[in-house]
């Protein structure tokens, strides 16, 4: 059945394509409000690109046409600009000018057309819900929209393969997935990792492994480092990403929750490494203003602004500096302050520092391990412009918990953190895995916490 969709800004600004994400025998309305409205956008720079995208799309057709009957897009699908049914009755309070002209076309639409559905496509839900109170269809941007928790990609996949089969891979380092039990009834991605244990269950082997895109093959590292022995196996699957070189993984995705270890075996791999295969650790986690920070306000430099987002980091290092560190029978103030000079010493030196997210237009970085923490935070719109300052000798590493977002935009399913990994999926330069709750390391009172409070 044919549809048609009217869409606000927000939906128009989710892609410079925007407009062609729809099927071929439907028709695509922007009120002329809408447009005036990108002109007028000054967000952020990413956004403002796209809104210029658009307007100058939509100024490659022939006004009078696009204005009257619409114009044909590439992909089959019409799309108009509508300039007319400012006289359609829409009696409510609080609403501004721009959504009244939006529910005013919606309702003209479904008199002009009484056997097509008429769609407002709107990120706002307030929106959406006097859309419907007025009798019109309303739904989210569905390109925006990726999988529930659950279904999201884990980076990981359990299997069961005869007792020979894992004899085979000790022996030859491979195997082929035409060698699993059902193969056909996995989805195989690239550098997914594969947990396997015999059919039977009676030699009680069992392999971890990687689809490196034709066989799979056994994780590298077995030898860890002082103070970063993984102690569940979501954290060895994690090491797995970071130890391997820049080369062959530059993006790695881990997602869990708090006190699965993601912050700290990143920090511990990265201290690790300096010196040898990065010249600096980079640090950032977005602040509630996610580019387009505002902490001009808070006193000292970047650095000292940015820093009460970063208590995580500091913590974890501290831990590490402890664990490196040749203890005596016991623990004195001595040592305390100790920890906090060394901690000191990494920021001072500039072999630690602090990124702020925002400022990261026009940088290059080069032979850095950087980490990104609390990407579930950050707009899928940014996420781009942070992956694109890669060069040479450089390896980012985006960390969070889809199920812990802050930011009222976002949502478990929306937010850069999912963007990044479903997008990615299957990457060879992509290196992802999830812990799992059962695998943190808190403490019981923190886990009941998590399920009762």
């Amino acid at each position: 059945m044919r549809k048609i969709f009217v869409l606000r800004p927000n939906s128009l600004l989710s892609s410079s394509n925007s407009t062609l994400r729809f099927g071929e025998d439907n028709t695509i309305v922007i009120p002329m409000a809408v447009v005036e409205e990108l002109q007028r956008y000054h967000g952020k720079p990413e956004k403002v690109k796209i809104a210029k995208e658009i307007l100058e799309y939509l100024e490659m057709f022939d006004a009078r046409e696009i204005t009257n009957h619409g114009v044909t897009q590439s992909n089959g699908s019409t799309l108009k600009i509508a300039l007319n049914y400012s006289e359609e009755q829409v009696e409510m309070e609080n609403i501004s000018e721009l959504d009244k002209r939006c529910l005013q076309v919606c309702l003209g639409l479904k008199k002009d057309n009484p056997s097509v559905r008429v769609i407002l496509v709107s990120k706002n839900s307030t929106l959406r819900i006097k859309a419907k109170i007025l009798g019109i269809e309303a739904e989210n941007f569905r390109d925006d929209l990726f999988p529930s928790l659950p279904e999201q990609y884990s980076g990981r996949v359990e299997i069961s393969v005869p007792s020979e089969k894992i004899d085979f891979l000790y022996e030859k380092h491979y195997l082929e997935p035409e060698d699993v039990p059902n193969s056909q009834d996995i989805n195989w991605v690239t550098n997914m990792f594969i947990v396997g244990t015999d059919t039977n269950g009676v030699s009680k082997q069992s392999f971890l492994g990687r689809f490196d895109g034709q066989r799979i093959v056994p994780l590298q590292y077995q030898n860890y480092f002082p103070g970063v022995t993984p102690k569940n196996l979501g954290q060895k699957l994690l090491l797995e990403c970071l130890m391997t070189s820049w080369e062959q993984a530059p993006l790695v995705i881990a997602k869990g929750g708090a006190g699965t270890g993601k912050t700290f075996c990143s920090l511990g791999v990265g201290l690790e490494k300096l010196g040898t295969e990065y010249e600096q650790i980079l640090v950032a986690t977005p602040s509630e203003t996610i580019g387009q920070e505002r902490l001009g306000f808070l006193p000292g430099d970047i650095r000292e602004k940015v820093s009460p987002y970063l208590g995580g980091i500091r913590d974890n290092l501290k831990i590490l500096i402890g664990n490196g560190k040749k203890k005596g029978k016991s623990e004195t103030v001595k040592d305390g302050m100790y920890l906090k000079e060394e901690g000191d010493y990494y920021f001072e030196k500039g072999l630690i520092q602090i990124q702020p997210i925002g400022f990261l237009r026009g940088r290059t970085i080069v032979k850095t391990l950087f980490i990104i923490d609390e990407t579930q935070n950050i707009d899928p719109s940014d996420i781009k412009s942070i992956v694109t300052r890669a060069a040479e000798g450089s390896k980012f590493v985006f960390l969070g918990d889809p199920s812990q977002v802050d930011n009222p935009k976002l949502s478990e399913n929306y937010n850069g953190l999912v963007y990044l990994s479903e997008k990615m999926k299957g990457d060879p330069l992509c290196w992802q895995v999830t812990l799992s709750e059962k695998e943190s390391v808190r403490s019981d009172l923190a886990r009941i916490a998590a399920t009762k409070l």
